[in-house]
């Protein structure tokens, strides 16, 4: 990211209030808080009559059970073949290949459906144009959706890189599909019509939205747009994508969603990714102070637009959530507590990511590829929080899969 002058990231808090309603009004509205949805929430109070028959997600890479395994399978081919998934060698943003007690696990996604005893997968498996059919040795060239049949429960829609809306999400012009969660959602009623109170639908996404307003402004910046501008477009985009992710939220409730689990967004300057955007403390740019790590609380550094960024979508969400049928899962609030209280989560690292960074991308990040230079090794997989910049380890997505479990249980959705 370029640098970004300290008072255009003073602004975000200011913008924050007025997005959600404050600003200049004599009193603030009160705003919606993950407590206040769910004391509201009209949602069931008991499983479904039999427990839960399917898993439904959908969103982008914090949710991609293998959607990309095609990637990997033309990286790792030739020394990995391919059996079906998950695929050892990669195709989920973590790291792959691992197994705990001899079951494959990797992402939340899959934990918890495993969790719940069913079994889920990707419902559409492409990269580049090319399509996974298993009944060929020959990738297709059009899409072959449940491409391993009904019984696989093949309703993980969610894809890495996806927006809310907008198809040409993070890596799409380099072959990666991110379908956006509004034609995931539609994409779903196409083939199976509507929904049912036998399945538990989980609805994550926002994160590349917010990644791409925070390109926006450094990109706008550069071209000379005055920086109250870049930031307030920033603040919008995000804001209507919270809206816009609503919107799908309420389709999926119309079309007789009962169980819909809606999860705010982790705090991304939090990561490494944020942790390392470029320092910005004079005028012209400085080289950091030794030891530098972007503080979020600064409002000098872009991480503290990164953060307000992210407060600012969580917060439109809550409030166009608030009195709807649904449940929300903290988000925010589950990775706050991972990185001031590692141990109470088994970590000993949240800061570093364990894969090795000449994979490019944690979908190729394996058990064999650690970051060894930084003492990563598969001796400490399960104790580091970070897989790449900002995808968890194994470890990590099994955190919000305990979360979620437990979360269903104080509901009353399971026991």
């Amino acid at each position: 990211m370029r640098y970004i002058h300290g008072s255009a990231l003073a602004l975000a808090s200011a913008l924050l209030l007025a997005g959600c309603g404050g600003g200049g009004n004599p009193s603030a509205p009160t705003l919606a808080t993950v407590s206040s949805v769910n004391a509201q929430s009209t949602a069931p109070t008991a499983p479904p009559s039999g427990g839960f028959k399917a898993v439904v997600s959908f969103g982008d890479s914090l949710s991609d059970d293998g959607a990309y395994t095609l990637a990997a399978i033309s990286t790792y081919g030739s020394q990995v073949p391919f059996t079906g998934l998950p695929y050892p060698a990669g195709g989920q943003f973590t790291v792959n290949g691992v197994t705990v007690n001899g079951v494959p696990t990797g992402n939340w996604v899959g934990d918890l459906a495993q969790s719940l005893n069913l079994a889920v997968s990707p419902n559409l498996i492409g990269y580049a144009g090319n399509y996974l059919n298993p009944l060929s040795t020959t990738p297709s060239t059009t899409p072959v959706y449940c491409p391993f049949g009904p019984a696989s429960n093949c309703y993980d829609f969610a894809q890495g890189g996806s927006m809310v809306s907008n198809p040409n999400g993070i890596g799409h012009s380099g072959g990666a599909m991110t379908i956006p969660v509004t034609q995931q959602v539609q994409n779903y009623l196409t083939q199976f019509t509507t929904f049912n109170s036998g399945q538990l639908v989980t609805v994550l996404a926002g994160n590349n939205d917010i990644f791409t307003a925070l390109g926006m402004v450094s990109a706008q910046l550069a071209q000379g747009v005055p920086q109250a501008t870049a930031v307030a477009q920033a603040q919008a985009a995000v804001g209507l994508a919270a809206d816009q992710l609503a919107g799908v939220v309420q389709s999926i409730l119309a079309k007789g969603g009962k169980y819909v689990l809606v999860y705010t967004l982790p705090d991304s300057s939090l990561t490494p990714f944020g942790r390392g955007l470029p320092y910005t403390g004079a005028t012209p740019p400085a080289a950091p102070p030794a030891g530098y790590v972007c503080n979020n609380l600064d409002p000098s550094q872009p991480c503290y637009l990164l953060s307000n960024l992210v407060q600012l979508f969580n917060q439109r969400l809550l409030n166009d959530l608030q009195g709807q049928p649904v449940k929300v899962l903290d988000g925010y609030s589950l990775l706050n507590q991972e990185m001031a209280n590692p141990a109470q989560f088994g970590f000993t690292n949240v800061t570093t990511p364990w894969c090795d960074p000449a994979t490019t991308s944690s979908l190729l990040c394996n058990v064999n590829t650690p970051f060894a230079a930084a003492g990563a090794s598969t001796a400490n997989l399960g104790s580091w929080l970070f897989a790449d910049s900002v995808h968890p380890t194994p470890a990590g997505y099994q955190v919000i899969a305990n979360a979620t479990l437990q979360a269903m249980k104080g509901f009353g959705w399971a026991q």
